[in-house]
């Protein structure tokens, strides 16, 4: 599974001005730790689902990590499978309201997104349907 990620070379980034060492060399090891993940993520068995989920959280909050099956973000909010707004536990305060919220919106978006997949999809039935 590893052996097909690719990273940039730190020993090509030598190469490079200092300032851009510096960047290249950060983001090899963010790209690696985002592949890492993914794939303790997958040999886990965590659902899609909770795969898309764990991204799109990571992109607004990056202290979030995986323990087993369920989602650790900030140290302080829990998501257990099957990772809906109710699986988020935690004490009561910011960092949970501010992850249900991202989770809420996460769904939406899945949920819109199918919505329009499947209007697409009819779209040419409806075409074929009047042209004969």
């Amino acid at each position: 599974m590893l052996s097909a990620l690719s990273f940039v070379s730190l020993e090509s980034c030598r190469l490079l001005e200092p300032e851009w060492q510096d960047q290249l060399a950060s983001k090899a090891r963010t790209e690696k730790e985002e592949k890492l993940s993914q794939a303790y993520a997958i040999s886990a068995g965590v659902s899609l689902e909770g795969q898309q989920l764990f991204q799109t959280i990571h992109k607004t909050i990056k202290d979030c990590k995986w323990q087993e099956k369920n989602i650790v973000v900030m140290e302080e909010v829990v998501i257990t499978p099957p990772y809906q707004v109710e699986n988020c536990k935690g004490k009561e305060g910011s960092a949970l309201s501010h992850v249900r919220k991202i989770v809420e919106k996460h769904f939406r978006d899945v949920e819109s997104q199918k919505i329009l997949q499947r209007s697409q999809a009819q779209q040419p039935q409806k075409e074929a349907a009047l042209s004969s």
